[in-house]
């Protein structure tokens, strides 16, 4: 093994590699020679298999069970938690010896004399004796050896280089570990065909700028066939397989990935006029309310209409839809309003509604300021569906100019109210459930209407009635045909 092979491969943040161009300058990012081999793959196998996967881990896994519930509106944390249960199903036991068989197969043709670990001594020598009877043998110092295509600026790193004694010619060759190579021919051939078609071996230098790279003729390979090795880790059988190779493959790979770039999904023109300024206006609602909430404004954003980054103006119909969404987000977030439609006429631009009267607040009582700390402490530990529901029932009550919120007085009123909704979630009531508590302690049937928010009908409850509605929340109890059942 040569001093180079024991540099780290230098990738930019996409995990491809920093090649320098054959005219010099700054190494640029080539993409992966695996990268592209996937464009044109049939991924259907690949996908069952890997939702068998996690469904076995999490079988095996209940503590990641248990967090599937609370992560369902977190798609970033669910994606994490579904590695998880796929790893511990074993997705990536096999992955890990296929990478530890390679690397002993590498040393294998470089140190006659290595010994490999008990497990996989019948897994090289099987490998040896097919190249063995087969007529190959494999090239000197032509193992993992980088190559680059800098027509479509691809790189790749082959792991054999094996010549056929009886012709010596010299042929690529992909050791594949995986339990079939059935499904992944096509793959295979665009793989291969970048190896065998590429301009140069290159070999990368300690430096970080590339000054230090080098380049090397690529030896004359055959262009129109392959090789893959094909030996699944501790079975002790190899299986030689012939490659067709097609550089149309590649060409139609490439192809295929310049399509994905182009926006090939366009508008429709419409006979909707465009107003700059009215545009302008409703971004900069839709911007602020981005900045405090954006995945409330991703959850009521309609589906047809593009997102401010996807369409540079928006028409009059579209932004006529827009108003009332930004409407309700802009009161739900309690953000205030900005500029009026710029398009309406000055005279007609609705006058501002004066302030709506603070009602009565009903009577806190006490302070409880030893037990608002531990419901803080509880609220820390809801799930996100939880937290998200508990807010929303303290927006609708900030809207009635009423208040449930703890933080602000730990009075007892406040403390009652809040410990009776923690109950709820602990006895899984609905909104409905919780509603004919409510009316049941303020005795008034109108709450059950649903005319008036859940969050405000808490916050009109006094500080006795919260405390009968936190002693009933307690037990579970339940409303039906206006009698209570415990």
């Amino acid at each position: 093994m040569q001093a180079d092979d024991l540099v780290e491969t230098r990738r930019d943040r996409w995990g491809r590699y920093l090649v320098v161009p054959p005219d010099g300058g700054k190494p640029v990012g080539y993409t992966r020679a695996t990268t592209i081999a996937k464009t044109l793959d049939d991924t259907s196998a690949l996908m069952s298999w890997g939702e068998r996967m996690t469904a076995i881990g999490l079988a095996q896994r209940p503590d990641l069970l248990a967090q599937v519930d609370d992560l369902r509106d977190d798609n970033k944390a669910l994606n994490k938690l579904c590695e998880k249960a796929k790893e511990a199903g074993g997705a990536t036991v096999r992955r890990d010896l296929g990478t530890a068989l390679h690397s002993i197969l590498e040393r294998s043709w470089v140190d006659p004399d290595y010994v490999p670990p008990a497990g996989h001594v019948d897994d090289v020598t099987a490998v040896h004796r097919q190249l063995e009877l087969a007529g190959l043998e494999p090239v000197d110092g032509m193992h993992e050896r980088i190559v680059v295509n800098d027509t479509f600026r691809v790189a790749g790193t082959f792991d054999l280089l094996l010549r056929e004694r009886a012709t010596g010619q010299l042929l690529i060759a992909d050791i594949k570990t995986g339990s079939s190579v059935q499904y992944g021919a096509v793959g295979f051939a665009i793989q291969l065909a970048i190896y065998a078609t590429a301009d140069a071996l290159y070999r990368q230098g300690s430096e970080p700028d590339g000054s230090g790279d080098t380049r090397q003729p690529m030896p004359s390979v055959a262009q129109d066939r392959a090789l893959i090795v094909h030996v699944q880790p501790g079975s002790g059988v190899c299986e030689l397989h012939g490659l067709k190779l097609d550089v149309s493959l590649l060409e139609l790979a490439m192809q295929v990935r310049e399509s994905r770039k182009t926006k090939l999904l366009y508008q429709l023109p419409t006979d909707a006029p465009v107003n700059e300024d009215r545009d302008r206006w409703i971004r900069e609602r839709i911007g602020t309310i981005r900045d405090r909430n954006a995945q409330m404004l991703a959850q009521r954003w309609p589906a047809h209409i593009p997102p401010p980054k996807k369409q540079d103006v928006y028409d009059t119909r579209q932004i006529d839809e827009l108003v009332p969404i930004v409407d309700g987000l802009e009161r739900d977030l309690e953000i205030g309003f900005g500029d009026p439609d710029p398009t309406a006429p000055v005279k007609q631009r609705p006058k501002r509604a004066p302030a709506a009267a603070k009602p009565q607040m009903p009577d806190e009582g006490s302070l409880l300021p030893g037990e608002a700390d531990e419901l803080r402490g509880r609220f820390d530990k809801l799930s996100a569906r939880h937290k998200k529901w508990l807010s929303g029932l303290v927006v609708e009550a900030n809207q009635a100019n009423l208040s449930i919120r703890v933080n602000e007085t730990p009075t007892a009123r406040r403390v009652h109210i809040a410990t009776a909704l923690f109950y709820a979630i602990d006895h899984r009531y609905t909104d409905q459930h919780l509603r004919e508590l409510v009316a049941t302690v303020l005795d008034d049937d109108s709450v059950l209407m649903a005319s008036l928010p859940l969050g405000a009908a808490l916050g009109l409850c006094s500080h006795t009635q919260a405390a009968q509605l936190r002693e009933l929340a307690s037990m579970g109890t339940t409303v039906t045909g206006g009698e209570t059942n415990e």
